[in-house]
C-alpha cells in the first residue's frame, strides 16, 4: 500500500525486543503490532485518522485565537453568549478521550501532531489492546501526555460527567459497527463547546436494509434510496441531538462525511435550554415516492420569532397527498432526520487550508482536499439529493451530462450543487415538478421508444412540460473541484479494500480459516439413528442396498406405522428411565434427597 509502511522489527528494535513483529508508521506515530494481529487495526482508516487529527488541530488553534481576541478586544467579549463564555472556560486545557482505542494509534498521533494537548486517555476494554496501547505509548515517548485505560467506554464517560471541569474537550468514538450505545455517555462527558468525533460502520442498518433495527438504534426509519448515505449522516446527527437534548444540550455540526464503508461526523456540543426548544424545527420526516423517487419534507415542529417573542408550535401538514403528484406512486415515510446544515462552511474552508499547509504530515491529503472542496460546494440548506442516472432510469431515457443538467437548472434561476456522497448527485432547491419538467424537455430531444403502461415513466411523460429547459453550457455549471481535477471520488487502491474482520478474542489466534473449517466440519450434523425408520424403497421392492449397507431399516415389522410408534415410544421411555437413574446416582442429587427427607421429618414433628 502507498499509505502504509510495514517493516519487520529486528530483535534490537521496538519496544518488545522480539522478532516477527510489524512496525507501522502513520503520520508522526510509529506503532508495533504482534505477528498474530490479535488487536483490530484497519489501514483503510488512515484517511479517517488523518482528517481527525487535522480537525482537532484546527479546533485547538481556534481556541487559542478566541482567547487572544477576548483578551485584546474587551468590547467583543461582551457580545459572546453565556454558552460561549462557559465553553471557553471549560476548554482552557485540551483533553481527549479515545473510547475504543484498540492499538492506541489515534491517541499517539494526536499527542505528537497537535500542539497544546494537556492529556489523552486511550481506553479499550480488551486486555490485549490495553497492553498494546501501553507498549506503543512508551515506544513513541508520549507517556507524559497519553495514559492507557482498561474500562468499559460508556462507564468511563459517565465517570467524567461531573464536575464540569473534568469533561473532555474531544471524545473520539470509532467502534466496530454502531456508535449508538456510547452516545448517551458521550454527550454528557464532553465539555461545553467540545467536539464529538463519531464513526458508524453499520451502513446496512443506516441505508435502509434493516430500517427496524435503525429505528431501535438511532430513533429514525432509514429509507432504501439513492440518497441513503446522506440520510444515514442525518439520522446520526438527529440521534446525537436527541441524546444531547435530554441534558439541555444541543449540537452544532462542523463536518459530516460519508466515505468508503462508514460515516463520520464532527459536532460541537453546547448547553442552552432555550436552544433545545428549537430542536423540533431542525428535524423532519421524509416522504419518499416508491415510483419516481421524489421526496418531500415534513418538519416535526415550527419556529416563530417576532421580536423578542419566540414560539414553537406544532408543524402543519402533511405536505403530500396519498399518492405522488408526478407518477401516482405510494409514499414511504422515513426519519425524522436532521435537516439543518451538516457542515460549517467556514470551518471546512479553514480545514482545507490547514491540510494544504501540512501535506507532508497527512499522506491522504489529496483525498482530504478533494473531499473538503466538494463539501464546501454543497448547498448547506438543501437536505438530500437526486441523481441524474436515477431520473433517467425512471423514464427509460439516456442521461444528460452533469454539466447539462446543472446548466438547465441554473438557467431557470435555481441553485444547484453536487454532493461528496455520490458522483452523479444533484442538490437543488428546485421543486420536484421542475426537475421532472427538465427531464420531460430532455426526453423531447432524446425520445423514449417504449412507455410501459402503468409505469412511472408513462405517468410522467404523459404530461407536457410547463417550462422550456435549455441544456447549453451555463457559467458556474462546472464546479471548481471538477475543473481543478481534484481527487474527488477515490477508486479502491487494492483488492478487498474495506472493513476488516472484528478483532479476535480467542487465545489461539494462529488458526487459519482452513483449519477452522476442518475443526467445525460436521458440527451441525444430524445424530438421529435412521435404523429406527423403515426403508421406503425396500417396502416398494426397489432398494439396491442390502440391510447392512442401507442407512434405513429393512425390518419387515417396522413397515407397520403402528409397530414403529410402539418401538419409538419404548425407546423414549428407556431414555427417560436411564436419565432418571443417572440423576439419582449423582452424589449431589442424593444429598438433596437426604435433606428433603430430613425437612419432611421435622415438619411432621412440628405439626
Amino acid at each position: 500500500m502507498e499509505n502504509e509502511d510495514k517493516i519487520p522489527v529486528a530483535p534490537d528494535e521496538g519496544s518488545s525486543g522480539e522478532s516477527g513483529k510489524t512496525r507501522i508508521r502513520e503520520g508522526k506515530a510509529e506503532i508495533i503490532f504482534p505477528a498474530e494481529k490479535a488487536v483490530f487495526y484497519n489501514p483503510v482508516q488512515e484517511f479517517n485518522r488523518d482528517i481527525s487529527s487535522a480537525v482537532i488541530r484546527l479546533v485547538c488553534e481556534d481556541i487559542d485565537k478566541w482567547t487572544k481576541r477576548r483578551n485584546d478586544e474587551k468590547g467583543d467579549a461582551d457580545k459572546l453568549t453565556r454558552a460561549e463564555k462557559r465553553a471557553k472556560d471549560n476548554l482552557a486545557q485540551v483533553t481527549i478521550l479515545e473510547g475504543l482505542a484498540a492499538s492506541g494509534l489515534r491517541s499517539v498521533r494526536y499527542a505528537l501532531e497537535v500542539p497544546g494537548i494537556h492529556h489523552v486517555i486511550a481506553n479499550d476494554i480488551s486486555a490485549d489492546a490495553f497492553s498494546l496501547i501501553e507498549n506503543n505509548v512508551k515506544h513513541n515517548k508520549v507517556n507524559h501526555i497519553v495514559s492507557a485505560s482498561k474500562n468499559d467506554a460508556s462507564l468511563l464517560m459517565y465517570q467524567y460527567r461531573y464536575p464540569a471541569s473534568r469533561r473532555f474537550t474531544f471524545i473520539d468514538l470509532d467502534p466496530y459497527g454502531t456508535a449508538a450505545p456510547f452516545l448517551d455517555g458521550a454527550v454528557q462527558a464532553v465539555a461545553d463547546g467540545g467536539v464529538l468525533l463519531v464513526t458508524c460502520t453499520d451502513m446496512g442498518v443506516l441505508c435502509g436494509n434493516h430500517n427496524d433495527a435503525c429505528y431501535g438504534k438511532y430513533g429514525g426509519m432509514s429509507l432504501k434510496a439513492k440518497f441513503c448515505h446522506e440520510m444515514a449522516l442525518r439520522l446520526l446527527l438527529s440521534s446525537i441531538e436527541s441524546h444531547a437534548n435530554r441534558y439541555k444540550r444541543y449540537i452544532l455540526p462542523l463536518l459530516s462525511m460519508s466515505v468508503d464503508f462508514y460515516i463520520r461526523v464532527f459536532v460541537q456540543v453546547f448547553t442552552s435550554a432555550s436552544e433545545v426548544k428549537r430542536t423540533a424545527s431542525k428535524q423532519s420526516l421524509v416522504y419518499h415516492c416508491t415510483g419516481c423517487g421524489s421526496f418531500h419534507f415534513q418538519q416535526v415542529g415550527r419556529r416563530i420569532e417576532e421580536g423578542v417573542s419566540k414560539k414553537y408550535p406544532p408543524a402543519l401538514g402533511p405536505p403530500v397527498d396519498r399518492s405522488c403528484d408526478q407518477c401516482g406512486g405510494k409514499f414511504h415515510l422515513g426519519g425524522p432526520i436532521w435537516t439543518e446544515p451538516m457542515h460549517d462552511t467556514d470551518f471546512v474552508t479553514s480545514l482545507a487550508a490547514l491540510v494544504k499547509q501540512n501535506t507532508d504530515l497527512y499522506k491522504t491529503s489529496d483525498r482530504i482536499i478533494g473531499l473538503l472542496s466538494m463539501v464546501a460546494e454543497e448547498l448547506p440548506t438543501v437536505p438530500l439529493f437526486h441523481t441524474i442516472d436515477h431520473l433517467s432510469n425512471v423514464i427509460h431515457c439516456s442521461s444528460p451530462s452533469i454539466v447539462q443538467f446543472r446548466s438547465a437548472l441554473l438557467r431557470l434561476g435555481y441553485k444547484v450543487s453536487g454532493s461528496h456522497v455520490c458522483p452523479t448527485a444533484v442538490k437543488t432547491d428546485a421543486p420536484n415538478n421542475v426537475l421532472w419538467d427538465v427531464m420531460r424537455c430532455w426526453e423531447k430531444i432524446n425520445p423514449v421508444k417504449k412507455r410501459p403502461k402503468g409505469s412511472p415513466a408513462s405517468a410522467i411523460l404523459s404530461k407536457d412540460p410547463q417550462i422550456q429547459a435549455s441544456f447549453e453550457m451555463y457559467p458556474g455549471a462546472n464546479p471548481p473541484s471538477r475543473q481543478q481535477k481534484l481527487l474527488r471520488f477515490q477508486e479502491n487502491p487494492e483488492a478487498n479494500w474495506g472493513p476488516k474482520a472484528r478483532a479476535k478474542r480467542k487465545a489461539d489466534t494462529d488458526e487459519t480459516m482452513t483449519e477452522k473449517r476442518r475443526r467445525l466440519q460436521g458440527k451441525r450434523a444430524s445424530t438421529v439413528d435412521h435404523k429406527q425408520f423403515p426403508c421406503k424403497r425396500f417396502k416398494a421392492g426397489i432398494c439396491k442396498y442390502d440391510k447392512d449397507e442401507c442407512k434405513y431399516s429393512h425390518d419387515v415389522e417396522l413397515c407397520s406405522p403402528r409397530k414403529r410408534k410402539v418401538i419409538q415410544a419404548g425407546t423414549k421411555k428407556e431414555e427417560e428411565d436411564s436419565a432418571k437413574k443417572d440423576k439419582s446416582a449423582n452424589p449431589a442429587e442424593i444429598e438433596k434427597q437426604r435433606r428433603n427427607s430430613l425437612l419432611e421429618a421435622e415438619h411432621s414433628l412440628l405439626f
